[in-house]
């Protein structure tokens, strides 16, 4: 087997208990683990995590570490709205226009300036934050914030893994966050 797909099968592994939960006590536990998997279980934030972190990968290691900061930091103020607007009506056609306009840089190869690059990571995820503070469970909050930030700059670095790792292929060889 190949290290990679050593690597690969780790990584989902350590995922089991999160979703089997088959023993009860787990309530103290249930707002950490209700927001890791949020993130995982909705293709919208999936898919703007992973091509944030695609844009992001071959800016330098600086750049894509201040990107995943701003990230996290928006996920988090962006939940604290949606708890204090849970009725925003714009929450969910304004996510639909991140995925759109994701997308939309990826295929067609749109290089995105150091500054852009941070802006759309603070304002992408400040509207997805919005979703998940709307979405709280209404114990663990604080918990369940700590899961979904952690989750979305997990998934974040995993488009940055993903775009060297296809790069890398392409190039025949491993290419390590070089600057542009």
């Amino acid at each position: 087997m190949k290290p990679m797909h050593r690597t690969v099968l780790l990584a989902l592994a350590t995922l089991t208990p999160l979703v089997a939960q088959a023993h009860p006590g787990h309530d103290s536990q249930s707002g950490l683990l209700m927001g890791v998997m949020h993130p995982f279980t909705g293709w919208d934030h999936l898919a703007v995590l992973l091509c944030l972190g695609v844009l992001a990968a071959g800016r330098g290691a600086r750049l894509a570490m201040g990107a995943g900061m701003a990230l996290m930091a928006a996920l988090a103020g962006g939940a604290a709205l949606g708890l204090a607007f849970p009725e925003a009506a714009f929450v969910e056609p304004a996510i639909m226009a991140t995925v759109i306009a994701s997308l939309a840089l990826l295929f067609l190869r749109v290089r995105v300036g150091r500054g852009a690059l941070l802006a759309l990571c603070l304002a992408f995820t400040l509207v997805h934050g919005m979703a998940h503070g709307q979405e709280a469970p209404a114990s663990h909050i604080a918990a369940y914030f700590m899961g979904f930030t952690l989750a979305g700059a997990a998934i974040f670095a995993g488009g940055i893994v993903l775009a060297q790792v296809v790069m890398g292929r392409c190039l025949g060889n491993r290419v390590m966050l070089p600057r542009q």
